[in-house]
């Protein structure tokens, strides 16, 4: 297959891109920094970017892909957990550099991918169930996933021909938890309670443990209403 994914340089872009090279699809990767290993494949192309760097991307993305006429997946991973505070106490800059990253990036890249390639079979954009519900803390994020999730149903609307869902992965232990790791204020948001005390179990798998089940779960995705929000915890994995 010929895959697409953003935000490769490490946890569960990395460990997608991993899978998939090992498997031997051709995998297309953008993100900040070189990703360790995978840099090395010959079916791994690289191009080190900052998607909120749009008039580079404008520039430097048609090049890249190149003559490249068929995309089987493109997997809009790259995102930032954004601060974790009160509404209140979010600043308007913060909410936008997280839209930025989270929505507005994604949108430059798909208007360019569909103004280029002609054929576009799966577009999967990495959403989270905190897009659906609310919780102390997580404002920057859930707003900005939120958009997401409607980017993907309005595009979905737009190009009927290729199939879009908002995909939440579920527990993984990606550089997002880092972050949550270090956060200490757990009384004021509970929700990080529950990440910190899944971290290093068996409920929070590794993206390279995660990858293989998180790309059933895309595969699966085809069968879900174009345009809709899925968890792939919520999939028959057994099956």
């Amino acid at each position: 297959m010929h895959i697409l994914i953003t935000g490769t340089s490490s946890g569960i872009g990395h460990g997608l891109a991993k899978e998939f090279v090992d498997r031997g699809d051709e995998v297309w990767g953008i993100s900040r920094r070189e990703p360790d290993e995978l840099d090395q494949k010959d079916n791994y192309h690289h191009l080190q970017l900052d998607l909120t760097e749009y008039d580079r991307v404008r520039q430097m993305v048609p090049d890249f892909i190149g003559d490249i006429q068929r995309f089987d997946l493109i997997i809009l991973n790259a995102g930032v957990l954004g601060e974790i505070a009160w509404m209140s106490e979010v600043g308007l800059n913060e909410m936008k550099r997280v839209m930025e990253i989270n929505v507005w990036a994604n949108k430059v890249l798909l208007d360019l991918l569909f103004k280029q390639v002609k054929e576009i079979k799966q577009v999967i954009g990495m959403s989270t169930k905190a897009s659906l519900r609310s919780s102390p803390g997580w404002g920057p994020y859930s707003v900005s996933k939120a958009g997401l999730n409607m980017l993907m149903n309005v595009y979905s609307k737009e190009y009927p021909d290729t199939h879009f869902n908002a995909f939440a992965p579920g527990l993984v232990d990606s550089e997002i938890q880092e972050d949550i790791w270090q956060i200490e204020e757990t009384d004021k948001y509970p929700t990080i309670k529950k990440l910190q005390d899944a971290r290093h179990t068996e409920n929070m798998p590794e993206p390279d443990q995660a990858a293989p089940m998180l790309i059933k779960g895309m595969k699966m995705a085809l069968d879900y209403d174009n345009g809709s929000f899925v968890d792939v915890r919520d999939m028959p994995m057994d099956q």
